[in-house]
């Protein structure tokens, strides 16, 4: 025997409500096979599920939008970064700059080995602390390292750091937007369940099969179990 199933996506959940809406316009009070109370609230539900479906979609976009602009000034704070404190190594090794400078960037003082910044909070961090220890260091009287400048890796560095909020900010705008959702969607399929029972129970002295067809045109959907074939 079939079985009802409710709406599994937003579109099938629009056309479920909008089915039993369209209803209510259709026949009268008496014929109607819910309750008329429900036609207002189901109708309201409509407009929410579509301005939170709209939110949703807008915030995705927002979002990927934001990281497509935001890659390219990561992958440039990544590499100016990355060649400040090559060129900061080669100098020591030169011996124009004293192995303990090191300290003030917070790199380890004996070896030339480079930060791992592949991870953006990492690239964040680092990022400070280089531009610091530069600062720290020519205000001490040290020759400031001029390919790149820091003023250049700060540049960068500020337009990444820049760019990590606004999609910050993006990624909570659609963390909210599908929460959000996620509420409505459990307030649509209840309100369908209690309107669909209602239905159900308006023809339920009608045979099984012009039960189910009569159901169906208010958008009650009934699935197959498997193995079952559709009666003819």
């Amino acid at each position: 025997m079939p079985y009802r199933r409710l709406p599994t996506t937003d579109v099938a959940r629009l056309k479920a409500l909008n089915a039993s809406t369209r209803m209510a316009e259709i026949a009268g009070l008496d014929e109607l096979a819910y309750p008329a109370e429900h036609i207002h609230t189901l109708r309201n539900i409509i407009c929410k599920l579509e301005g939170a479906k709209h939110q949703q979609e807008q915030a995705r976009k927002n979002q990927i939008a934001f990281n497509r602009e935001h890659q390219p000034k990561l992958m440039k704070a990544r590499l100016y970064l990355s060649h400040f404190i090559q060129v900061l190594n080669f100098a020591i090794t030169r011996e124009e700059i004293p192995e303990s400078a090191r300290a003030l960037y917070g790199l380890e003082e004996f070896g030339n080995r480079l930060p791992d910044l592949r991870c953006d909070t990492d690239l964040l961090e680092w990022g400070q602390r280089i531009i610091d220890g530069e600062n720290l260091r020519t205000k001490q009287g040290g020759m400031p390292i001029m390919t790149p400048s820091i003023a250049k890796v700060k540049v960068w560095y500020d337009q990444c750091r820049d760019g990590f909020y606004i999609l910050a900010t993006a990624n909570k705008s659609t963390e909210r937007a599908d929460q959000k959702m996620a509420e409505i969607r459990k307030e649509v399929d209840a309100l369908l369940a209690t309107v669909w029972d209602g239905i159900e129970k308006f023809y339920s002295r009608y045979p099984e099969a012009e039960r189910r067809k009569l159901a169906e045109e208010y958008g009650i959907v009934y699935v197959l179990r498997k193995g079952e074939v559709a009666a003819p």
